[in-house]
């Protein structure tokens, strides 16, 4: 209904965009033929991955995605990250798999046997085959499964399918790990030296001058500062393909004429409401209303403070004038009011029949044999109301009797499906009754009601103030108007020529999620990223509220970055690098240059000591610095070193004391650490490198 609503809305653009496409079609195909060629969604070390594939995996993710939540719908965020990392797991098996081939590795039947039903199973049958009581494991439930696998539905035999394939993968993927990991072989002598560096201790004194003691107006860099320091740091620019865009948007908001037209229909409705038989009131209320009604009892301080007075005071029919809240037209009508309770308790046998809503596969009995067994049932418990958790563990279909044994205990007023909360509601404590609802029958006992107050039935009408099909037209021209100057002036001249905000949007890459602010950004990247697209395309789009202009300033290649691109980032530090060559010539042509409390005098700075270690991970006063403490550590006692290059200061230092650290008589508890350190780290670490060797070809952007 909201996309047919939007249909009518546009319905004089959308003749005429229709109208514009289909001539470009005829057009395009006139000039420039059948140019597209069908790709694949991507290509790793010459494995192809059809789209077709990838969908079908996608789709089963989403599917289990819905059940684990239990969600009816995910949202786009959802499912693009769902396709996401179906993407990530798709690769991740071909590159794996590629390796094991080259390997030989496998798990053979009988291994895999051993895994689900053997006396030490795999991980993921210990996680889900326990015992609901003792919570530990159980091998008797696997075999159970297993016997009943050919009787239970084709989902079920699915997910098995699915289930063994996950034990199967985690066991080959352990296998190359370990393969990995068994290979590591660490030396006493790696141990003893690792050892040496966290213990042994230089204990340095160092003068250091700061460059923000410099001002940035005494040093001015060239172009040649710039080259050279872009040409020694050139790695740090390695950049992945990225685009960058302008974009100017034309808010569609509605006006005072749309306002006062809203305004005036709302009314009507108001009016027709009133007219209409309070049983009929939520067909109606739902025929007009952006929000669908909601059967339910509200108590005090559940509805909106502007219509909550006039419901609870009101009689059946009682209505609130139209009131504006939230950019909305707001109004309601009171259906029912009673007294009713806020918690009820009971009991209950559920007997299923073949057909119902969530009846189990195993249940033949037809409706009218359910109805039989029901009413027996209901002439037993009558009789005597405490047989019912006795039947209700023997004969009740609900699934949760094995834990409830048909007790629910203190349940909120409307929780239960409502045949079953309203039989509660009528009925006395103690009593028993039978009622058909869409599972089936069941015999009910009121064990219990309590905290009773004053609810009503209430249905309202809500409308969000729109903009009206003229305004969007308006604003589309605005825009378009826009978009057509841009093609023939520059985009920023034009903007201002037009008192418009331009915004920027820099480093997309090809598969991120959205832009900011934009709900409907996706469409936009994947514009950028079309294989034809060239600096300075233009584009207008309609992003279902606003309309966007966009152009593309920026292509930057996966290589690396220009010095143009990076020179505004790399600014400070090539001051720092000029501040540092005059602070080191300072520092080299003084008299003092070894004797530091001279030079911190002459420097105009303190003289400090502090001790250091290989796993020091700073300086005092002057943060991490990882070239200045492998400096230090390295020095004899007695040496002086420097000037020497830090990262926010030049230091000169002198060891005053290196104190090696004692010889053990073994180094096993430090070459142990190294090796759980290694193994630790071949999980995430050893796949990240076989990607990085991998060549991959990511055609996403072609597709969503």
């Amino acid at each position: 209904m909201a996309a047919i609503g939007q249909i009518r809305k546009h319905y004089g653009l959308l003749v005429a965009i229709i109208g514009i496409a289909l001539g470009a079609f005829i057009l395009g195909d006139l000039f420039k033929g059948q140019t597209r060629e069908a790709v694949n969604i991507g290509i790793v070390d010459e494995e192809e991955i059809s789209y077709r594939d990838f969908s079908l995996e996608v789709e089963k993710a989403i599917e289990t995605d819905k059940t684990n939540s239990q969600k009816l719908n995910l949202t786009s965020a959802e499912v693009f990250r769902i396709k996401q990392s179906t993407w990530n797991r798709m690769v991740k098996e071909i590159i794996i798999q590629k390796e094991l081939e080259e390997l030989g590795l496998t798990v053979t039947s009988e291994e895999l046997f051993e895994l689900v039903q053997g006396e030490n199973p795999h991980r993921y049958i210990l996680q889900y085959f326990k015992d609901p009581n003792t919570g530990q494991y159980k091998r008797e439930l696997v075999l159970q499964y297993l016997q009943n696998l050919d009787q239970m539905p084709r989902d079920n035999q699915i997910q098995w399918i699915e289930f063994e394939k996950a034990v199967k993968e985690d066991q080959l993927n352990t296998k190359f790990n370990n393969l990995i990991a068994k290979a590591y072989y660490l030396p006493t002598e790696f141990a003893k030296m690792e050892d040496n560096r966290k213990t042994s201790e230089t204990e340095l004194q160092y003068v250091a001058q700061l460059y923000s003691s410099i001002p940035d107006g005494e040093v001015e860099p060239t172009d040649a500062d710039y080259q050279k320091y872009y040409d020694e740091h050139k790695e740090d620019f390695k950049q992945s393909e990225t685009r960058d865009i302008d974009y100017v948007v034309f808010n569609v908001k509605p006006t005072a004429d749309d306002r006062q037209s809203q305004k005036i229909k709302f009314n009507e409705y108001y009016d027709e409401m009133k007219t209409v038989a309070l049983n009929e009131v939520a067909v109606f209320t739902n025929s007009v209303s952006d929000v669908k009604h909601i059967d339910r009892w509200y108590k005090t301080g559940e509805l909106p403070l502007q219509i909550s007075d006039a419901m609870f005071n009101g009689e059946p029919g009682a209505t609130v004038e139209p009131y504006l809240s939230n950019n909305a037209y707001h109004t309601a009508i009171l259906l029912e009011k009673e007294e009713r309770p806020d918690s009820l308790k009971a009991s209950h046998i559920l007997i299923a029949y073949a057909g119902a809503t969530r009846a189990a596969e195993n249940i033949t009995r037809i409706k009218p044999q359910a109805k039989q067994l029901a009413d027996s049932l209901l002439k037993v418990v009558k009789r005597n109301p405490k047989k019912i958790e006795e039947l209700a563990i023997a004969l009740s279909d609900d699934g949760g009797v094995k834990q409830n044994k048909g007790h629910y205990d203190w349940f909120p007023d409307g929780q239960m499906v409502p045949e079953f909360n309203q039989a509660v509601i009528e009925n006395k404590k103690g009593s028993v009754v039978l009622v058909e609802t869409i599972f089936g029958y069941h015999i009910i006992r009121i064990d219990g009601k309590k905290d009773i107050s004053e609810k009503v039935k209430v249905a309202m009408i809500d409308r969000a103030i729109t903009p009206s099909n003229q305004t969007y037209q308006e604003v589309y021209v605005k825009a378009n108007e826009f978009a057509s100057k841009c093609k023939t002036n520059n985009f920023d001249d034009v903007v201002k020529e037009m008192d418009l905000s331009k915004r920027m949007m820099n480093s997309l890459s090809a598969m991120q999620e959205d832009i900011p602010g934009q709900k409907q950004g996706r469409q936009i990247i994947i514009w950028a990223y079309k294989q034809v697209r060239i600096v300075g395309d233009l584009e207008l789009f309609d992003m279902n509220g606003s309309y966007l202009v966009t152009t593309l300033t920026k292509i930057k290649a996966d290589e690396y970055a220009t010095l143009e691109d990076v020179k505004q980032n790399i600014s400070s530090a090539v001051r720092n690098t000029l501040k540092a060559e005059r602070i080191i010539e300072k520092m080299n042509a003084s008299a003092n240059k070894t004797q530091l409390v001279k030079l911190a005098a002459e420097l105009n700075t303190a003289i400090d000591t502090t001790t250091v270690t290989f796993g020091t991970s700073s300086i005092p006063g002057f943060g991490p610095d990882p070239s200045i403490i492998g400096a230090a550590v390295s020095m004899a006692a007695g040496n002086t070193l420097g000037p020497v290059k830090g990262s926010t200061a030049v230091f000169m230092m002198h060891a005053l004391d290196y104190r090696q650290s004692p010889a053990k008589n073994n180094y096993e508890a430090t070459a142990i650490q190294m090796s759980s350190r290694f193994v630790s780290s071949v999980n995430f670490k050893l796949y990240s490198a076989l990607e990085k060797q991998s060549d991959i070809t990511d055609n996403r952007h072609l597709f969503y």
